[in-house]
């Protein structure tokens, strides 16, 4: 299993659903991935851990005050809190949530790019997390009618590069740690706000998005394809929380 324990700045540390009825949410997605889904805990800042074969997937907690729709949030790593939250600042993004301590040993903060795609920065301990397995996170994207013009902010934001691929005919951003793309931007005529969308890894999308629907979610989106990358469908789960699922294209014999 692909375990992550190592995030280096700017790499995509967590993923959590905020929403309206956790324990709804939980049989859900327990019923959907085979997730187990502990009790929320005033150590974990009131969310139910989400793990795999005993490894953290994702976590599911309680709507924020003033929020009232169910939201998945995605969270980049950061050295320094204070000096990303700074440099968010600085490049016209908004702080939504003041550096903070919500569990012992985890700092945070929540901020929105110049388009509105809300996110989080994480400096904390380096803890486990699943990847790239049936049921775990495979993959992050900002959706945005614009999403090139907020490279600048991510640049320096995350210190992450910007290159390009092609999805299609579509040019499609990445987000770059080194080497390694960590995250994708696409470009979206949808009307939709900006926001990050997170992909879960199945290894059959008909027959999960059949589930997801038998489980009291909707598809958002028809099924899709892409050389290179595979198949996908957006789904909204019962609380309205969007998410995606991706059958990801075999290796190469």
């Amino acid at each position: 299993m692909p375990i992550e324990d190592d995030f280096p700045q700017g790499t995509p540390i967590w993923a959590d659903l905020q929403t309206g009825d956790q324990p709804a949410a939980s049989t859900f997605y327990r019923d959907l991935f085979g997730w187990e889904v502990a009790p929320a805990s005033p150590d974990t800042g009131g969310y139910g851990m989400a793990s795999l074969s005993g490894t953290p997937v994702a976590a599911i907690g309680p709507l924020p005050p003033g929020n009232v729709h169910a939201t998945w949030t995605v969270y980049f790593s950061v050295d320094d809190l204070e000096v990303a939250v700074d440099a968010a600042r600085a490049a016209d993004g908004s702080i939504l949530m003041e550096p903070g301590e919500v569990s012992p040993g985890v700092r945070l903060a929540i901020v929105a790019d110049p388009a509105g795609g809300v996110f989080g920065l994480w400096q904390r301990r380096a803890d486990p997390w699943l990847r790239d397995e049936p049921g775990a996170v495979d993959w992050l994207e900002l959706v945005a009618a614009d999403p090139a013009s907020t490279f600048p902010f991510y640049e320096s934001v995350l210190g992450v590069g910007i290159s390009e691929m092609r999805v299609g005919t579509e040019p499609y951003g990445l987000f770059d740690v080194g080497e390694t793309s960590v995250a994708g931007a696409y470009r979206s005529d949808s009307g939709d706000p900006a926001h990050w969308l997170v992909y879960f890894n199945v290894p059959d999308l008909d027959a999960a998005g059949a589930q997801a629907t038998e489980l009291g979610g909707t598809l958002r989106t028809e099924p899709m394809s892409a050389p290179g990358v595979g198949r996908w469908v957006e789904i909204v789960d019962p609380q309205g929380a969007a998410f995606a699922l991706l059958e990801p294209e075999p290796e190469p014999a």
